[in-house]
């Protein structure tokens, strides 16, 4: 089945592809309002994404940060909000999508052209941010995608397509060439504050918290107990939990719905087979069955 990367549509329900997951979220504002930050673990979702979408080496670790930062960059915006972050290669070669949900679910996608290996985030590649509300009316914004990775283009994001000045790092751990750790931070100075008080935050994000696989780690434990270390020593309350896990929205539904989208003559050329139609998920890769006799309802709106 065709991603939907860029397309709208009012939320449905989950398919069983939703699973039970220990990834959380946990959001907090200073007392003298002038910072939020978001701690986050978003180990379970990622690995499944990872085996669904069958990558390993670079290519895993970049559709990892990639998931983890569009579910980050979601807890930022209004609830019934989704959000889609779209990372496309030098001369547009290659795509790895992160594509998270306001209940909570998220999902990973790559896409490469016939001979290319790896995705790469080398000179060219650009990062789009994708907010989409239940209206179906889109916004985004788009930064490239510095050396710093998917960390660096996600503080790019913030400030200028956001105008909000952010330190964000998101990583993951292998071992064995498996996933054993994912997540990351996000801490943002709140409008119609100094400065001052970021830079002081930021010196100390550099000194104790810039080791990002020892900061996932951490995270994997307990994201409070993380939030609390961030913020040390500085009054804050949490104002937001949130569960997070892997799902996928396909359905036998939306797939009817996007074959309604082609020509009257290519479904009846479908329909002229008398076999059915096995259309995969590329983000789940759930196979769904659709016999000539359903294509009959669609030649009406075609």
């Amino acid at each position: 089945m065709a991603p939907d990367a860029v397309e709208t549509y009012t939320w449905p329900q989950m398919t069983d592809e939703t699973e039970s997951s220990g990834d959380r979220a946990v959001t907090a504002v200073t007392h003298d309002g002038a910072f939020r930050v978001i701690v986050m673990r978003t180990t379970d979702t990622v690995r499944r994404s990872i085996e669904t979408q069958e990558v390993e080496g670079d290519n895993a670790r970049n559709l990892a940060d990639v998931l983890s930062g569009s579910i980050l960059v979601r807890l930022t915006m209004a609830p019934t909000y989704r959000v889609q972050g779209i990372v496309r290669g030098p001369d547009q070669r290659g795509t790895l999508v992160g594509d998270s949900h306001p209940d909570g679910s998220a999902r990973g996608l790559i896409q490469r052209p016939k001979g290319l290996k790896e995705v790469s985030l080398g000179d060219g590649a650009v990062m789009v941010m994708m907010r989409t509300l239940p209206t179906g009316a889109v916004n985004q914004g788009m930064v490239e995608v510095p050396a710093s990775g998917i960390s660096g283009a996600l503080m790019g994001y913030f400030q200028t397509s956001e105008q909000i000045t952010s330190v964000a790092r998101v990583g993951c751990v292998f071992e064995g060439g498996e996933l054993v750790a994912a997540g990351g931070y996000l801490v943002q100075l709140l409008p119609e504050v100094s400065r001052a008080p970021l830079a002081v935050m930021t010196e100390r994000l550099d000194a104790d918290f810039s080791d990002i696989p020892s900061v996932v780690r951490g995270i994997q434990k307990d994201p409070d107990e993380m939030l609390s270390e961030i913020l040390w020593q500085m009054p804050f309350e949490k104002t937001q939990e949130t569960q997070l896990r892997f799902g996928c929205h396909c359905s036998s539904v939306r797939v009817l719905s996007s074959l309604a989208t082609l020509p009257r003559s290519d479904i009846e050329d479908l329909m002229s087979s008398e076999e059915s139609l096995h259309i995969t998920c590329d983000y789940c890769g759930q196979v769904y069955e659709i016999p000539p006799s359903a294509l009959a309802g669609l030649l009406s709106s075609s």
